[in-house]
C-alpha cells in the first residue's frame, strides 16, 4: 500500500528554484534516507510533504503531494498533522514553551487532539523511556542540554503516532548510543506501519537502517534506490556526498558483494574483507595503542583546572572536584548528552563561574573573571548559533567581535575577510544572517569568533548541520589554528571526526574525567567508552572484527600502513 506519492514536484523561492521534477513513492512502513549536500532542497522538501508549503511558505508551486490519499498542498496543515510529523533540525524551533515541563510538553499536541487521559499517559511514558528521558519528565524543557532537548522534540512527535513521520537531522546533537536509540526506535516505528522519511548526515546510520536512500543535489532527484546502489554510485563526489567508511575501504580495495554494490555496513564490509585480510601480519593479536603516553607529549600549559565544582541547582553537582591540565593540541571533549562538557568551557570562557576551586590560564587564576576580560583571549562559538547571531548582516556581524576587543577598523576588516574565506562564506557578506540556513548560520557563528583571533578557540558541536564539505572546512579551521600555535577545544559527538581532526581526546561522563589521552589510546578504553554511551570509530569497529593487532582509526590510515 503506498503511504506516500509525490509527483512532479517543483518549488521556487523569489524566482531561484529550490525543488525540480522529484518523483517517487513510498510504502507503508518503508524507512527512506534523505541525503544530499547542504542546499540540495532536503528540508524545502520536507516542508512540502509537510503542506507548510506552499501553505506556510510561499512561492512558487506544482506537482502534487498525496500523503494517505490527501493532498498535501490543498489540506489545511492543522488537518495534516494528524498524517505527518515533522521533527525539525533545531529543536527550539519544535518546544511549544507553553508548559514547565518535559511531561507536560510532550503531551501537549494529544492535549489539542482530545486524547483519552490514560492512553496519554501510556504514550507519554513510553515514548520517554525509549528515548532515555524519562529521568527529564519533571526537568522545564530548556533547562535541558541541546541533545536532551532533540530527544523531547521527538518525542513530541511519537506520541502523536502520525502515518508518515519526517526527521530532519534529529540526531545531530545527540550521543552515539543516543542516536543509535533514535534509529532503533524509528525502527520499531516503521514495524508497525508508519513511514518515516529521515533527513540525516550520518551515512553510515542510514545505510544500516534504511530501505532506500534519495539521493537529492540542486534540487534534483539523482537516485532513489538501496543503500548499497546509491553508495556504489562512482561519481558521489560530484554531488557533495561521502560514502560511508565501510563502503570507502571496500572501493579502495576493489571487493564487493556478490551482486557488484559495495558492502555499506561493518558487517557486509567484514565478510569482504575477512578471507582477504586473513594471512595479513598484522591479523588476530590484542589491538596496539600508541607506544607514547599522554604525559609524554603534553605541550606548553595553557589552563589549569583545580578541584573545580560546578552545580545549576543546590545537591545536584554538574561537575566535581575536576583537575585538568590544557597544553596546545588541538582537544576533543566527548561524553554522552548532560555530561557536563559545555559547562566545563563555559566556566573556561568566563560565562559560569565555579562554586569552587579554580581555572588557570597561563599561570593567571581567571575563576572570578568576566566574558569581557577574556573577550581578547578565548574565543566560543555556541551549540545554537542563533544564540550567538545579532546583526542584520553578515560582515557586521562577523566585525562586531573584532571591534569590539579594540582592533583597529583596517585589521578588523582583513580579519573578517580572512574568516569568511575561511569558512566558505565569501560573497555572503551582505545578507542577513537569519536568512541563511542553519549551517550557514554555524558557519557565521565560527567566523565572527575567527575573526577576533584569539590564542584559544572554543568549538561546542562545530560540526551541526554540515555536510561532508562543511565537516572538510571545519577540520582544515582546526589543521590551520594549530598550526599557528593556537589551542582548539571542541565538544563533540561525532567520533570519526574526532579521530580524523584531534591529537588529544578528553570522555567525560557524570562531570568526572574517564579517559585522557591520543585518540587512539582513548578509543581503545571500552569501559570508559560504555559509560559515556560512546562508540569506537568506524574504522576500529571493522579492525576489531576483523582482528587488526593495530586500532587504525581512520580509511586512509588503513590503506596507508595495510601489510600483504
Amino acid at each position: 500500500m503506498l503511504e506516500l506519492q509525490i509527483k512532479d514536484l517543483c518549488v521556487a523561492f523569489n524566482g531561484k528554484e529550490i525543488l525540480h521534477n522529484i518523483t517517487f513513492d513510498i510504502e507503508n512502513g518503508a524507512f527512506i534516507g534523505i541525503v544530499g549536500p547542504s542546499g540540495a532542497g532536503k528540508s524545502t522538501l520536507s516542508q512540502a510533504i509537510m503542506g507548510l508549503v506552499p501553505q506556510f511558505y510561499k512561492g512558487a508551486y506544482g506537482g502534487k503531494v498525496i500523503v494517505d490519499g490527501i493532498e498535501a498542498g490543498k489540506t489545511p496543515v492543522s488537518q495534516l498533522c494528524g498524517h505527518v510529523g515533522l521533527v525539525f533540525q533545531n529543536p527550539f524551533n519544535q518546544l511549544s514553551g507553553a508548559k514547565d515541563n518535559v511531561y507536560e510538553e510532550v503531551a501537549f499536541g494529544m492535549q489539542n487532539l482530545g486524547i483519552p487521559a490514560e492512553e496519554m499517559k501510556e504514550r507519554v511514558e513510553n515514548a520517554l523511556k525509549l528515548l532515555d528521558i524519562w529521568q527529564y519528565r519533571d526537568r522545564n524543557p530548556f533547562d535541558l542540554s541541546g541533545g536532551q532537548m532533540q530527544r523531547v522534540a521527538i518525542a513530541s512527535v511519537l506520541v502523536m503516532r502520525p502515518d508518515v513521520m519526517i526527521l530532519d537531522e534529529p540526531t545531530s546533537q545527540l550521543d552515539p548510543e543516543g542516536s543509535d536509540e533514535v534509529f532503533r526506535a524509528v525502527e520499531t516505528l516503521t514495524n508497525s506501519g508508519i513511514t518515516i522519511l529521515m533527513i540525516e548526515q550520518k551515512i553510515e546510520k542510514l545505510a544500516a537502517y534504511c530501505d532506500r536512500i534519495l539521493l537529492l543535489h540542486g534540487g534534483k532527484q539523482i537516485a532513489f534506490d538501496t543503500p548499497q546502489k546509491v553508495f556504489s554510485m562512482p561519481d558521489l563526489a560530484d554531488y557533495g556526498i561521502q560514502e560511508p567508511a565501510f563502503t570507502r575501504i571496500c572501493k579502495a580495495e576493489h571487493v564487493t558483494l556478490p551482486d557488484g554494490t559495495y558492502p555499506v555496513t561493518v558487517e557486509e564490509a567484514a565478510g569482504v574483507l575477512k578471507e582477504r585480510h586473513a594471512g595479513r601480519a598484522e591479523a588476530k593479536g590484542a589491538a596496539k595503542a600508541d607506544k607514547k603516553k599522554n604525559s609524554e607529549v603534553l605541550g606548553e600549559e595553557q589552563f589549569l583546572i583545580k578541584n573545580l565544582d560546578f552545580s545549576y541547582l543546590p545537591d545536584v553537582p554538574v561537575l566535581k572536584a575536576l583537575n585538568m591540565r590544557l597544553d596546545k593540541r588541538p582537544t576533543a571533549i566527548i561524553g554522552q548528552n548532560g555530561a557536563g562538557k559545555t559547562t566545563l568551557v563555559k566556566l573556561l570562557k568566563g560565562l559560569l563561574k565555579p562554586v569552587s576551586g579554580n581555572i588557570y590560564f597561563r599561570g593567571e587564576d581567571i575563576s572570578g573573571k568576566t566574558v569581557a576580560m577574556l573577550a581578547g583571549n578565548v574565543g566560543y562559538v555556541f551549540q545554537n548559533p542563533d544564540d550567538q547571531i545579532f546583526k542584520y548582516n553578515v560582515m557586521d556581524e562577523i566585525m562586531f567581535g573584532p571591534m569590539n576587543i579594540g582592533m583597529d577598523p583596517k585589521r578588523a576588516e582583513e580579519e573578517a575577510k580572512r574568516a569568511l574565506e575561511l569558512t566558505g562564506l565569501s560573497g555572503k557578506e551582505k545578507e542577513n544572517p537569519y536568512d541563511l540556513e542553519l549551517y550557514e548560520r554555524k558557519m557565521t557563528a565560527i567566523a565572527s569568533v575567527l575573526a577576533m583571533d584569539t590564542d584559544v578557540l572554543i568549538l561546542d558541536e562545530p560540526t551541526i548541520a554540515q555536510d561532508w564539505k562543511g565537516r572538510q572546512i571545519i577540520g582544515g579551521i582546526i589543521r590551520s589554528l594549530s598550526e599557528r600555535g593556537k589551542l582548539v577545544i571542541a565538544i563533540l559527538h561525532d567520533m570519526d571526526f574526532v579521530a580524523e581532526n584531534f591529537e588529544r581526546v578528553i570522555i567525560m561522563a557524570h562531570g568526572q574525567v574517564l579517559a585522557d589521552g591520543t585518540a587512539r589510546d582513548v578509543f581503545m578504553q571500552d569501559e570508559a567508552l560504555k559509560k559515556a554511551r560512546l562508540q569506537k570509530p568506524y574504522m576500529m569497529q571493522l579492525g576489531e572484527v576483523l582482528g587488526y593487532e593495530r586500532a587504525y582509526l581512520t580509511v586512509d590510515e588503513i590503506l596507508r600502513n595495510q601489510v600483504s
